[in-house]
């Protein structure tokens, strides 16, 4: 799991105040944070960045926050960041659009920090839980390549030493079950 050192937020806003804020506010609580003011910048950042959340406005010049979603969510799938989208944008029709698309979050603008905090981290518990998922589901198929390589190795040497391929290679000696014991006998 990272700690809150490691962990990358990218915020994408085209107000520069607000950007600003958003960045000190996250920066305080320990972030390591980038911006960026649109939603073309935001696509270049998510690929150099790699951030683990995405708080993004909806409403920005040439890309908006719906269309940078979408792009990430399709183009990442379940590798993508949380992605939080931040809007003037209130009604019940507008956030099920966002959700639909692909947001993981939605809040309107002005939004109290410390709820969007709480967001943040909520998210983050879910990334990084599938972040740490994944890690070990990709060492669970390295463990397994390895255990069938050990194997195959295992039934050269028996068939090289004379000895009977093994009937049953998951017992602990390699052979059939009950083989160990016959031989202690």
């Amino acid at each position: 799991m990272k700690s809150t050192a490691e962990v990358r937020i990218l915020v994408v806003e085209d107000d520069q105040f607000f950007q600003r804020v958003l960045q000190k506010r996250l920066a305080a609580e320990g972030y390591q944070v980038m911006a960026a003011g649109d939603g073309r910048e935001g696509m270049k950042a998510i690929v150099a960045f790699e951030p683990d959340v995405v708080i993004s406005d909806w409403m920005m010049p040439y890309v908006d926050g719906l269309e940078l979603c979408q792009s990430v969510k399709t183009g990442l799938r379940e590798a993508a960041p949380y992605f939080i989208l931040l809007t003037a944008k209130g009604e019940i029709s507008d956030k099920l659009l966002a959700l639909e698309t692909g947001a993981d979050d939605y809040l309107v603008k002005p939004c109290d920090m410390g709820e969007l905090l709480a967001r943040v981290r909520a998210g983050l518990r879910i990334v990084l839980l599938a972040q740490d998922l994944r890690r070990a589901a990709q060492e669970s198929r390295g463990a397994a390549t390895e255990l069938a390589q050990l194997r195959a190795e295992n039934a050269r040497l028996r068939v090289k030493l004379g000895q009977a391929p093994a009937e049953c290679p998951d017992t602990p000696d390699g052979g059939p079950a009950g083989r160990a014991d016959e031989r202690a006998a």
